[in-house]
C-alpha cells in the first residue's frame, strides 16, 4: 500500500490514523535546498572631478571592458572619497563637498543606496579605505589631517571610530589596501610622506611598519592587491609611474619596474581581482585603464576597460579584491516552510506563439513548439479569448501572459490573456489589463512580475504585473527613456533590457532594475543598427535581438549582461529577413517565429546561444503564417523552475509540524 513512511509496528500506524498525520508515500516535503552564489568577477569606479561626478563605471575583468551603469550612480555627486567592501557590497564613503555620507553599492542589482547608519563618524575627503569580508575601515583624510580610523560592520551597516586603530600619524592624499587579515595604509601627506601603517583586523589596532614604507615618497596614489601582496601606483607631486609592491608574509616594500602605470598620473582610483590589479582614471583627467599582472608583475594600458569619462580623484570597489573568496557563498537560504516534493519539476520545455495577423485580418492562433523535438502544432483551447495583432508576451515558469494589441477592428486594447502551460489552456484575466491600451509594445520579466513597456505612437509607458495576485500597476520609475513603439525586449532573474522601436528608428537599449523598478539607458548596449519590428530572446547571460526594419532585415544582436555591451552577431543572423515577428527559447536556444509584414512568414529559426549560430528548423514553422505576434516561454528569460506548492503544517501539542 502507498501509505506507509517512517511506520515500524501496528501501533504508530494506528495512533497516526487517529491523530489524522497519516502521511501518504507520495506526499513529501523536503527542506530547501541553500542558494549559493559566486561573487562577481567586477570592479566599481564611482564619484570623481571635474565635476563633481556621481558616475559608476563597471568593469567587467573576464573581457577588459567598462560600461556606465548609472542606477549604481553615487547619491551624491563627489570627489576625493574612498572605497572597500566585501563579495556581494562596495562601500563608498566621505567624499568633497566634505562629507560623512557613506552609499552601498549592491553587485547583484548594480544599483547603490545611501546607507545613514554606517555614514562616517567624521565629515572628511582625501581618505583611504580597505577591509576584509566583515569590516571596511576609512582612515586619515581631511579637514586636519587627521588620524582618524572609522570601521564599517557589513552585517549591520553601522560606523564606529576605532581609536587603538588610529593611524600612528595624521595624514591625507593616502591610499591602502590589505589581505583578510590586515590592511596597509600607505603614503600621503603633509608634504609627501612614505610611511606604512599596518591595521591588525583582529585586534583593531595600527602601528607603522618601517620596512613596508613606500620605496617613493608620495601622494594622490592608488593601491589594491591579492591575498598575498599589496600594490601601491601612481601618484604626486610628480605625477609618478611607479609601482611598489608590498609583500604581508614579511611586511617588506620593493619597487617593481615592470609594473610601472603605463602613463604616470595621480589622483587615481585601483582595485581588482586575485589575478590582476586595475588603476583607472587620474590627473592630468584621463580616462585610461592600466591592468597590472600579478603573476609576471607586469602592467599594460586595456583600452576596452578605459574610464566611460575622465576623471580624477574617483574610489573603486571589488567583489573580489584584497584576498576576497572567490568561491561560492551562500546567498540567502529560504525559509521555512519546507517544499513540497512534486512531479511538477521541472518546467515544461515549450515555447507558445500567439495571435498576429496573416494578411489584414488578426488572429487568435496559439501554437505550441516541443523545443526538445524541434516540432510545433496549433493548440486551440489555448487561443487568446479575442483576436490580436502587434501584441506583447513574457511569464514565468507555469504562465505566459499576452498583453495589449489591437483587433480586426483596428481598436488598441489593453486586454490580457494568462495562458496556464500544464493544461495549454487560456483566459482573460481582466484584473491584470494594462492600465494603458496600447499596441507595438514589448515584455520580459521574472518569476514574480512581468514588465510591459511602451507601445502606442511612441509612449513610454512600463506596466508591472504582479503574477501571484494578476494585477497590473503602472510604474513610473521604470518608463523608458525614449517613448517608442515596435520595439522588443528580453532579460534574466535582475534585469530587462527594451531595445530599437520607431519612428526613429532607434537604437536605444534601456535596462530595467527589477529589484528597484528603475530604467536607464545603457548606450554601451545600444544596437548595432536602429531599427524596429525585432524580436528578443535570451538565456542568463546574454540577449539576443532579431530581425526588424526598415528592410526587412536579418540582423542579429547579442547583449552581455555582464558588461551591458551590444555587438553583432552575423553567423546568428536570421535565415530569412523579416519585421513584426517573435521570440522566445530556453536556456540554450532560441526561436525567432513568424514576421512579415507582406508576405507573411511562418518560419521558425532556431539560435545556437553556445556557438552563436542559427538555423531554419521547418518541423518548428507556425502552423500558419503570420506577422504581429508574441512568444512566451517557462524556460526563457534565466526563470527559474516553478516553486512547490506550500504546506499546510499539523499541530502536534501545539506545535506546527511539516510532514
Amino acid at each position: 500500500m502507498s501509505d506507509t513512511r517512517g511506520v515500524f509496528s501496528l501501533r504508530e500506524l494506528y495512533e497516526l490514523k487517529v491523530q489524522d498525520q497519516w502521511v501518504p508515500l507520495d506526499d513529501v516535503w523536503v527542506a530547501p535546498s541553500p542558494f549559493f552564489a559566486t561573487p562577481p568577477n567586477t570592479g566599481y569606479f564611482g564619484g570623481g572631478a571635474p565635476g563633481p561626478k556621481s558616475t559608476m563605471d563597471k568593469v567587467t575583468f573576464a573581457s577588459d571592458t567598462t560600461a556606465a551603469i548609472p542606477n549604481a550612480n553615487l547619491t551624491a555627486a563627489r570627489y576625493r572619497l574612498a572605497a572597500t567592501g566585501n563579495t556581494t557590497h562596495g562601500y563608498f564613503g566621505g567624499g568633497s563637498p566634505t562629507t560623512s555620507l557613506m552609499d552601498k553599492v549592491t553587485y547583484s542589482s548594480d544599483t547603490t543606496a545611501a546607507v545613514p547608519n554606517a555614514n562616517l563618524t567624521v565629515a572628511r575627503q582625501y581618505l583611504a579605505a580597505t577591509g576584509n569580508s566583515t569590516a571596511g575601515y576609512f582612515g586619515g583624510g581631511s579637514p586636519g589631517p587627521v588620524s582618524t580610523m572609522d570601521k564599517v560592520t557589513y552585517s549591520t551597516d553601522t560606523t564606529v571610530a576605532v581609536p587603538n586603530a588610529s593611524l600612528s600619524s595624521v595624514r591625507r592624499f593616502l591610499a591602502a589596501t590589505g589581505n583578510l587579515t590586515a590592511g596597509y595604509f600607505g603614503g600621503g601627506g603633509p608634504g609627501t610622506q612614505s610611511t606604512m601603517d599596518k591595521v591588525t583586523y583582529s585586534t583593531d589596532t595600527t602601528v607603522a611598519v618601517p620596512n613596508a614604507n613606500l620605496t617613493l615618497a608620495r601622494r594622490y596614489l592608488a593601491a589594491t592587491g591579492n591575498l598575498t601582496a599589496g600594490y601601491f601606483g601612481g601618484g604626486g607631486v610628480g605625477p609618478f609611474s611607479t609601482m611598489d609592491k608590498v609583500t604581508y608574509s614579511t611586511d617588506t616594500t620593493a619597487a617593481v619596474p615592470n609594473a610601472n602605470l603605463s602613463a604616470a598620473r595621480y589622483g587615481l582610483a585601483a582595485t581588482g581581482n586575485s589575478d590582476a590589479g586595475y588603476f583607472g582614471g587620474g590627473a592630468p583627467n584621463t580616462t585610461l585603464m592600466d591592468k597590472v599582472t600579478y603573476s609576471s608583475d607586469t602592467t599594460a594600458a586595456v583600452t576596452g576597460a578605459n574610464l566611460t569619462a575622465a576623471r580624477s580623484y574617483l574610489a573603486a570597489s571589488s567583489a573580489l579584491a584584497n584576498g576576497l573568496p572567490s568561491s561560492p557563498y551562500l546567498a540567502d537560504a529560504p525559509s521555512s516552510p519546507p517544499e513540497r516534493f512534486t512531479d511538477n519539476f521541472p518546467s515544461p520545455n515549450t515555447g507558445y506563439f500567439g495571435g498576429g495577423q496573416p494578411s489584414l485580418s488578426r488572429v487568435t492562433t496559439m501554437d505550441k513548439i516541443e523545443y526538445s523535438t524541434d516540432t510545433t502544432a496549433a493548440i486551440p483551447g489555448a487561443d487568446l479569448i479575442t483576436e490580436r495583432a502587434y501584441l506583447a508576451s513574457t511569464g514565468n515558469g507555469t504562465h505566459g501572459y499576452f498583453g495589449g494589441g489591437s483587433d480586426n477592428s483596428y481598436v488598441i486594447k489593453s486586454t490580457m490573456d494568462k495562458v496556464t502551460y500544464s493544461a495549454d489552456t487560456t483566459a482573460a484575466v481582466p484584473g491584470a489589463n494594462l492600465t494603458v491600451a496600447r499596441g507595438g509594445l514589448a515584455a520580459t520579466g521574472n518569476s514574480t512580475h512581468g514588465y510591459f513597456g511602451g507601445g502606442g505612437g511612441g509612449i513610454s509607458t512600463m506596466d508591472r504585473v504582479t503574477y501571484s495576485a494578476d494585477t497590473t500597476a503602472a510604474i513610473p520609475g521604470a518608463n523608458l527613456t525614449v517613448a517608442r513603439s515596435n520595439l522588443a525586449a528580453t532579460g534574466n532573474s535582475t534585469h530587462g533590457y527594451f531595445g530599437g522601436g520607431g519612428p526613429g528608428p532607434f537604437s536605444t537599449m534601456d535596462r530595467v532594475t527589477y529589484s528597484a523598478d528603475t530604467t536607464a539607458a545603457v548606450p554601451n548596449a545600444n544596437l548595432s543598427a536602429a531599427r524596429y519590428g525585432l524580436a528578443a530572446t535570451g538565456n542568463s547571460t546574454h540577449g539576443y535581438f532579431g530581425g526588424g526594419g526598415p528592410g526587412p532585415l536579418s540582423t542579429m544582436d547579442k547583449v552581455t549582461y555582464s558588461s551591458d555591451t551590444t555587438a553583432a552577431v552575423p553567423n546568428a543572423n536570421l535565415t530569412t529577413a523579416r519585421g513584426y515577428l517573435a521570440a522566445t527559447g530556453n536556456s540554450t536556444h532560441g526561436y525567432f517565429g513568424g514576421g512579415g509584414p507582406f508576405p507573411s512568414s511562418s518560419t521558425m529559426d532556431k539560435v545556437t546561444y553556445s556557438t552563436d549560430t542559427t538555423a531554419a528548423v521547418p518541423g518548428a514553422n507556425l502552423s500558419a503564417a503570420r506577422y504581429g505576434l508574441a512568444a512566451s516561454s517557462a524556460r526563457a528569460n534565466d526563470l527559474p523552475q516553478p516553486l512547490p506548492e506550500t504546506p499546510t503544517p499539523q499541530t502536534v501539542s501545539g506545535v506546527p509540524v511539516y510532514l
